[in-house]
């Protein structure tokens, strides 16, 4: 009787307790007045923890901001003219334009509605807010804000900080490609006036002696490619490693063979002055532990450490080249360049957010790191010391090394959370490019609390100094790019092309964006070719040429004298379209693409390889002045997609690039090298060179590049280099460099 006696006691005193609570909750209404206008909500706001909540709409709304909630992936956004702050549902992490910050009261779900802590987003939007304890009251005055600059860089600063950013970008990532029509085109309109000149481009010098250079995209600053030569050595990437070859043309040899390190391939070679630089692809594999069953396992999964091998060789004796450096960067090699003794280059390391515990503070995320190999040190990368931009999208290192080849000094590097697919360089900057997704509070969603977001493409800017590399700015584009090509520095504007919508669903356009020293967009034309997107652009001095196509190719000529205020001049519509546009001189151009047919469904299907010289003298009438078509369907050439096939020399009146040419059903009938005399405006085939007997296919046989040295022509499969004269084509030697 007593226990009975003693439960009737606690539960009455519990249905007191519970009542006192709930009345004490319901007498602290709070009331909330933006410029002294009384808020009204369906909802009552809420104290938690001495931090006042409020439902998701009405003050912000009030405040000029756009306010949404994206279900899919738990998160809020509120943005106005200055600032965009993005929450997750009972995370203490905030993104606040970009940057990561703490909160002591996450945003929460209460009976299915969204309560979000009101002092910090209001002060984060820039206003003031006042309480008052005696009436329970929060006053808020707006205030009149400037959006926050772009051009700011951000440091990490916690492991804590770096999962939150990865958690952030990885669902919007993941949400953002769940559904296509999330993602639409951003058309922004405003223009600041600043004032340019530009510069022809000049073919880039040649190496000691009359022979050929690789097809660099900017005069002066060298790119890598498989082969490189000197006018006396050739220096080739082949299955047995690095081989340097004496070019005697009527007795070649190979007269040193280097070594390349286990597990690396080569990517790309450059030389400079007594320096040889060969960069690689190194993969490291382990065995890594099952973390997510904490259980042996009979095949434990391999994970392997994608790394940038950078080996840097003395070649004044050139039979015993000198390793005097050896790097080892984090991540895959992307681009590279030399500009005098000086080398600068790229790699990204993707963090495969799905391997880690994102939850949990004890994540093992992997440091960034860089090794110099022949002193054995591990350099490693703390929080405070990886740097991020806001508002990118991505979820990977980027490594920036700039390495000075005449010194012994330690490379300059930095890393980046984000990462680059392109990369563009002139004598003094570099340019990053990074596809990127921002909010759209303006679209129309066509699904409720399913956010839409705006594709566009963020440039980094760098500054080379001799051998340092420094971010100097960062802009936005609408729409996206192809490649280097798209991309050009001229007198301190950056200038690019890109295409806004999607060709399939006739929404597509195309632009052109010239933007100042500070990477705010000055000038601008855009709504170009609607419905069709580009395959080819080339930046010229005064003049753009941009090649778009859907069912016809449009050549457009843009004259770009007033940066301001680039117009076009002319344009040329023929069959066909061109993915690589080459400069002649300043009033020709040749393009190499394909030939295109109209099917009998009205659509168009590709025919063999073209090639076109373009007379552009009177720019507004441009015209086609020579075409070959060479094969059928099928027909392929590397220069379609790497300028670095082509070897073309005015100098020399010679063109020459590796084709597999296709007949009939699809069946090769050519594999090797094509040779044409060129001069300024004309054209004429004149040879071709294979390494294979016939049209019988020939494993390693097929021609990857070509060069010449005086009146020699060199071609090089994997197994073979050949010798030619450029006189009568005769073949005067052949080496072996397969062994």
């Amino acid at each position: 009787m007593k226990t009975k006696g003693y439960l009737k006691i606690f539960l009455a005193l519990m249905i007191l307790m519970f009542a006192f609570n709930f009345n004490a909750f319901a007498d602290t209404v709070v009331t909330v007045y933006v410029d002294n206008e009384k808020v009204d909500f369906d909802v009552n706001p809420i104290i938690e923890n001495g931090r006042t909540l409020i439902p998701l709409r009405g003050v912000f709304e009030k405040l000029g901001a756009n306010v949404d909630w994206n279900k899919n992936i738990s998160e809020v956004v509120i943005k106005d003219k200055s600032s965009e702050i993005q929450m997750l549902l009972g995370k203490n992490k905030v993104m606040v334009n970009g940057e990561i910050h703490d909160i002591d009261v996450p945003t929460r779900m209460i009976n299915s509605r969204t309560f979000t802590p009101l002092r910090f987003i209001t002060e984060k939007l820039g206003h003031t807010i006042r309480w008052d304890d005696s009436t329970n009251s929060v006053y808020i005055t707006k205030n009149n804000n400037v959006p926050v600059s772009q051009n700011r860089i951000l440091t990490v600063g916690s492991k804590e900080n770096l999962i939150a950013l990865l958690e952030y970008n990885s669902k919007l990532y993941n949400y953002i490609w769940s559904v296509d029509d999330r993602v639409v085109t951003d058309m922004d309109n405003g223009v600041s006036m600043e004032k340019n000149e530009a510069e022809m481009p000049v073919e880039s010098p040649n190496f000691a002696g009359d022979s050929s250079d690789t097809n660099n995209q900017v005069e002066g600053v060298q790119e890598g490619d498989i082969i490189k030569n000197d006018g006396k050595y050739i220096y080739i990437n082949t299955f047995s490693g690095l081989k340097i070859i004496d070019s005697n043309p009527a007795n070649p040899k190979v007269v040193s063979t280097l070594a390349i390190p286990e597990n690396t391939s080569i990517s790309e070679i450059f030389i400079t002055d007594k320096k040889l630089v060969i960069i690689g692809q190194n993969n490291m594999f382990h065995i890594m532990n099952d973390t997510v069953n904490s259980k042996m396992m009979i095949w434990p999964p391999r994970q392997y450490d994608d790394r940038t091998n950078v080996l840097i060789y003395n070649v004044e004796n050139i039979e015993k080249p000198k390793l005097e450096k050896e790097y080892l960067f984090d991540g895959n090699y992307l681009s590279g360049r030399t500009i005098g003794d000086k080398l600068y280059l790229v790699s990204t390391k993707n963090i495969n957010y799905y391997n880690y515990d994102v939850y949990s503070k004890d994540a093992d995320i992997p440091a960034a790191y860089y090794t110099d190999v022949l002193t054995n040190k591990k350099y490693e990368f703390s929080y405070d010391e990886i740097k991020y931009f806001p508002n990118y999208i991505d979820s990977r290192y980027m490594y920036t090394a700039g390495i000075d080849l005449s010194t012994d000094e330690q490379p300059d590097v930095d890393v980046y959370l984000g990462g680059s697919d392109t990369i563009y360089v002139s004598k003094d900057s570099m340019y990053a490019a990074i596809a990127d997704y921002s909010y759209d509070y303006a679209a129309k969603q066509t699904e409720a609390f399913a956010p839409v977001y705006t594709s566009g493409t963020v440039v980094y800017k760098f500054k080379l100094n001799d051998g340092d590399i420094a971010v100097e700015a960062q802009g936005r584009v609408p729409g996206t790019i192809i490649n280097q090509f798209s991309m050009d520095e001229h007198e301190g504007y950056f200038r690019i092309a890109t295409t806004t919508g999607e060709m399939w669903q006739n929404t597509s356009e195309n632009n052109v964006y010239v933007l100042n020293s500070q990477m705010q967009i000055a000038g601008r034309l855009e709504g170009l070719a609607k419905g069709e997107r580009i395959y080819s652009t080339r930046f010229a001095g005064d003049r753009i040429y941009m090649v778009t196509f859907r069912q016809v190719d449009p050549l457009y000529v843009i004259d770009a004298s007033n940066p301001v205020k680039p117009v076009v001049m002319g344009e040329l519509k023929i069959p066909g379209y061109s993915t690589y546009l080459h400069m002649v001189d300043e009033n020709h151009i040749l393009g190499f693409g394909y030939d295109t047919t109209e099917n009998e469904w009205g659509g168009t299907v590709n025919g063999g390889l073209k090639l076109a010289l373009f007379d552009v003298t009177n720019p507004a009438q441009p015209k086609e002045t020579y075409k070959d078509i060479i094969g059928k369907a099928g027909t392929y050439s590397e220069v379609l997609n790497n300028h670095k096939a082509l070897m073309f020399s005015l100098q020399k009146g010679l063109m020459a690039f590796p084709v597999n040419v296709m007949g009939d059903n699809y069946k090769t009938e050519f594999n090797g090298a094509y040779i044409y005399n060129v001069k300024n405006d004309s054209m004429s085939f004149s040879s071709k060179i294979s390494h294979m007997a016939g049209a019988d296919y020939s494993y390693g046989d097929e021609v990857k590049r070509i060069i010449y040295i005086n009146d020699y022509l060199y071609t090089f499969s994997d197994n073979e280099m050949h010798v030619h004269s450029i006189k009568d084509n005769k073949k005067i030697s052949e080496l072996s460099i397969k062994q």
